[in-house]
């Protein structure tokens, strides 16, 4: 073979070998498996994770949906593939069959981080936190499926966007209102509010509002509760809710004000005496908040003036308290004891440690005697609901017994018991007056003449200064305070009880539900592609031989064949090759020499 022909040999081979890489890249790069993202791997690591996607859907569509997560497991052990996407997509399809909605979460979120340009996996996701109730992620998924969606897919979010608000979360937060986790009940109150108007804004609004005076944030609640009346403006729990935001601000003209428009609005015979009642507190409130020994720095006039200077003698010292076990009392805590120990330690050091005491076991011997019951106390001194009330003896101006009755139940709500923090103030103002302190008429001190959500449960400046006073005269004492006091129970969060019917937040049966029903899980998917390349079959487990370069050596020409005889001839057919003829010859099989 000429030099020539090897050359253009040669440049045939290298045409044909680089058309068929251009057409695999080319076979490689159309393939339309999963989503356009084009073959990430080897075809037959491609088809493998098809093929199991394929039979775990087959499998998924059965409600086998244990066995199909087994085979998407197996295919997501490829990823990343063309078919990553559509396999975290549907093994969180299966997990959110199987209840298990935290998984289904986490498999959604890998889904979108393999195609994060597109958005099944964001309204899959919002649909996963719809059912666990996570409706503030549920919102953030649905808003941020709505920048990328189509406008279809967009109204369809949107109605969903609005039940979430308007519906769900409006339940949701009542209920977790009504279980005391209240700044959970705000969070997803105000996701309610932003749905305005709906058909729930008035319950909503009405919750917010007591959710935020229970939270403390009386201005955030009066105007929630005035937005609640624009759309329900006969709303008589709302209309207290008011009255006691104002009373909590101490602002007990406008408290009067509002209470008397409930009295417009209430049927309830019991309510309208319990409001008409604390019209007339918060009348004496006002009196005693305009009183000019407000501005001073204590109340000891107040006591002089009631003739109710009152002290445990010295030679009393110290000063023997029982503490009941309250064996049999319901609601009874074993941290109560030690709200006792902290109030008597508190006092004692407030006087100038003028006072010191000792816990005895017998309550013959005790000088203060402290017990609990479940029953209502009578309390003629005051018209209010008593938590707390206690009892003293006295003779020229010297106490000599001391009986404090602290109530364990709730009395506005059958069959419940008063909080921790509640017992813990009563228990302060109590122990209080066993020490011969009577009440201030000043709403933040301790000893103020009933509870005002203002009050610590902790003496005010005032208390510390009065008490000091009332013991100046007594010869100073070694004090130290109770072991108990620092135990785990005496970890005391003060809550003031309430001296009147709190009001109530509106019921979760009041929310009406819309219409919108969310799409299930399983809509409608892209058809499963298989890759469309399909190259030989690959040799299985064994390393692939080094390429060998193609040869340029080509074989010889055949040599030229004489015509055949006649059949019917045989004479002659014996004797047709002559000497120096070639013989007729098949085409030979040519295999060239071994490459060295």
């Amino acid at each position: 073979m000429t030099e020539q022909a090897r050359f253009r040999n040669r440049q045939t081979l290298q045409a044909v070998a680089t058309a068929s890489l251009l057409l695999t890249t080319w076979l490689a790069s159309a393939s339309p498996a999963a989503h356009g993202k084009g073959l990430v791997k080897s075809y037959a690591i491609e088809n493998q994770a098809y093929t199991l996607s394929a039979q775990a859907e087959e499998l998924s569509r059965q409600g086998n949906y244990t066995s199909a997560l087994a085979l998407l497991k197996q295919a997501a052990s490829y990823d990343p593939t063309s078919y990553s996407e559509r396999i975290h997509l549907d093994m969180a399809d299966c997990y959110q069959k199987l209840k298990n909605l935290d998984q289904a979460i986490v498999e959604t979120k890998a889904a979108y981080n393999f195609n994060p340009e597109r958005s099944n996996a964001l309204y899959m996701l919002a649909l996963i936190y719809y059912q666990a109730e996570r409706f503030d992620l549920c919102i953030t998924a649905l808003n941020s499926y709505m920048k990328v969606a189509d406008p279809a897919g967009r109204a369809q979010a949107q109605e969903l966007l609005v039940r979430v608000k308007s519906y769900d979360c409006a339940k949701l937060g009542t209920a977790k209102l009504g279980s005391g986790q209240v700044r959970e009940a705000i969070k997803y109150l105000e996701l309610a509010s932003s749905a305005d108007p709906s058909a729930n804004s008035s319950c909503v609004h009405a919750n917010l509002c007591y959710a935020y005076r229970q939270s403390g944030q009386l201005e955030k609640a009066i105007t929630e509760g005035k937005k609640a009346l624009q759309y329900d403006a006969k709303d008589s729990n709302v209309t207290y809710n008011l009255a006691i935001s104002y009373q909590d601000q101490a602002n007990f003209v406008e408290a009067i004000s509002w209470l008397r428009r409930y009295l417009e609005l209430e049927s309830d015979s019991n309510r309208r005496t319990q409001a008409e009642q604390l019209i007339s507190e918060l009348q004496d409130d006002l009196k005693k908040l305009k009183s000019a020994n407000n501005s001073r720095p204590d109340y000891l006039e107040i006591l002089k003036e009631k003739d109710h200077l009152w002290t445990w003698s010295s030679k009393s010292l110290p000063l023997k308290v029982f503490i009941s076990s309250a064996k049999g009392v319901a609601g009874y805590r074993s941290a109560y004891r030690n709200y006792v120990i902290k109030a008597l330690d508190t006092w004692c050091e407030a006087s100038g440690k003028k006072i010191r005491y000792i816990i005895v076991k017998d309550s013959a011997e005790a000088d203060i005697k402290v017990r609990w019951t479940a029953a209502a106390l009578d309390s003629s001194s005051e018209t209010r609901v008593s938590a707390g009330v206690t009892s003293l003896i006295q003779s020229e101006n010297e106490l000599s017994e001391a009986v404090v009755n602290l109530r364990t139940t709730d009395p506005f709500t059958a069959g419940a018991f008063v909080k921790n923090g509640e017992m813990a103030s009563t228990t302060m103002h109590e122990i209080g007056h066993a020490l011969g302190l009577d009440h201030s008429n000043y709403i933040y001190d301790v000893m103020y003449f009933r509870s005002f959500p203002k009050q610590t449960g902790l003496p005010t400046k005032r208390d510390r200064a009065t008490i000091a006073l009332l013991y100046g005269n007594h010869p100073g004492v070694t004090f130290a305070p109770n072991p108990e006091a620092n135990t785990p129970d005496a970890v005391v969060v003060f809550s003031p009880p309430p001296s009147f019917a709190p009001p109530l937040p509106p019921k979760s049966d009041k929310l009406v539900p819309p219409l919108f029903i969310p799409p299930p899980f399983n809509a409608a998917k892209e058809k499963l592609t298989p890759p469309l390349f399909v190259p030989p079959p690959p040799v299985k487990d064994k390393p692939k031989a080094p390429s060998a370069p193609i040869p340029t050596f080509l074989p010889p020409a055949l040599l030229p064949t004489t015509p055949l005889p006649a059949a019917n001839d045989s004479l002659k057919k014996k004797n047709t090759t002559k000497k120096g003829a070639a013989k007729e010859m098949p085409a030979p099989f040519f295999m060239p020499p071994p490459v060295k």
